[in-house]
């Protein structure tokens, strides 16, 4: 029995060698139509946009981020010739709308815009819920902006400085009443770690969101709060509260007479914002993430629109993607020692 090579135009009944060889040729085959059935999807990616675009928001409609990331629809919208689209999915501390995203297409046509919270803090502190992994299930665009949040006081408590405060505090241990937004939420990380570095005694109060806990303290019902500087400064401004310090490491734009907490002497390392940041899916072609990083970029460093940012206390950054990568690592760190030490349980 004779048999033939891959070039010969008929096989001899039963040859193994026959057989290699036509599955060696459909290998080729299939490797030579590769780089043709990518080229659309590298073509749709250098295109990008082609058709509307949804930017979820994992929070309620109001509020600093929601402002941001409405900003950043406007301008791309403009820049881009297509609509971008504010989604609000709120609920679940933030991690819905966030899930939502970690398990969209990584297409370029579902982002998200969302705060430290649902990839700093949550995946650390609600592990029983939170089914996405801030590392490995997002694309890092850009870290947006940030706002500190302002340490207020209601205007009975006789503390004009986190010196002051500490004093009271140490005074009558476990007096001393501060509110949050909510359990494991940036304000109350804030709070809780004043009251590590301080070695004082401080009892939390949580409300469900910032404007509950706002009316709490400017009713009397605790004693002081950190909040976004945002929502802090009306209150501020009409002598219903007193600010006594900022949680930046610097001072902010919006209340520049109020110093930050490490100015105090022994809490030079305090530092907690409150950041915004855009992501995509992971997986998402970095041609896409390159072109939405730049197109982010230019729309947000516009004059007019730093100034509108830097007069609400907000400073926008637009740091690279590799940055902002390193950055959620760097919290993720931080933010878990916090909780570790704190002994921070979640309200579910």
């Amino acid at each position: 029995m004779t048999t033939r090579t891959c070039g010969q135009t008929s096989p001899a009944t039963g040859s193994g060698t026959w057989r290699a060889c036509r599955a060696a040729a459909r290998i080729c085959a299939v490797s030579a139509m590769l780089p043709a059935l990518a080229m659309p999807a590298i073509a749709q990616s250098a295109q990008w946009p082609l058709r509307p675009v949804r930017i979820v928001y994992p929070f309620a409609a109001g509020g600093g981020g929601d402002l941001v990331a409405r900003t950043l629809a406007t301008e791309l919208s403009r820049d881009l010739g297509q609509s971008f689209l504010v989604d609000n999915r709120a609920g679940g501390n933030g991690n819905i709308g966030t899930e939502v995203v970690a398990r969209a297409q990584p297409d370029g046509y579902t982002l998200l815009v969302t705060t430290n919270a649902t990839i700093a803090i949550n995946p650390q502190l609600f592990r029983k819920v939170v089914t996405y992994d801030p590392v490995k299930d997002f694309a890092p665009v850009t870290l947006l902006a940030s706002q500190p949040f302002a340490l207020v006081a209601h205007p009975s408590l006789p503390a004009k400085t986190v010196l002051d405060l500490i004093a009271i505090a140490r005074a009558k241990p476990g007096t001393l009443n501060y509110a949050s937004s909510g359990s494991g939420g940036g304000a109350h990380l804030a709070g809780e770690m004043l009251r590590t570095f301080a070695g004082i005694d401080l009892t939390h109060v949580p409300y469900k969101g910032s404007n509950p806990a706002l009316a709490a303290l400017v009713g009397g019902q605790v004693q002081f709060m950190f909040v976004a500087i945002l929502a802090a400064t009306p209150f501020i401004e009409q002598g219903k509260l007193r600010a006594i310090a900022v949680s930046t490491r610097t001072r902010s734009a919006a209340l520049p007479n109020v110093p930050a907490v490490a100015e105090t002497p022994g809490l030079e390392k305090f530092e907690s914002d409150l950041w915004y940041g855009l992501l995509a899916p992971a997986r998402t072609p970095p041609a896409i993430i390159d072109r939405l990083y730049t197109a982010t970029r230019a729309a947000l460093s516009r004059p007019e629109i730093r100034n509108r940012f830097e007069a609400t206390g907000t400073t926008l950054v637009l740091d690279t993607p590799r940055a902002f990568a390193q950055q959620i690592r760097e919290d993720i760190a931080r933010w878990g020692g916090v909780i570790a030490t704190a002994k921070i349980t979640p309200e579910y």
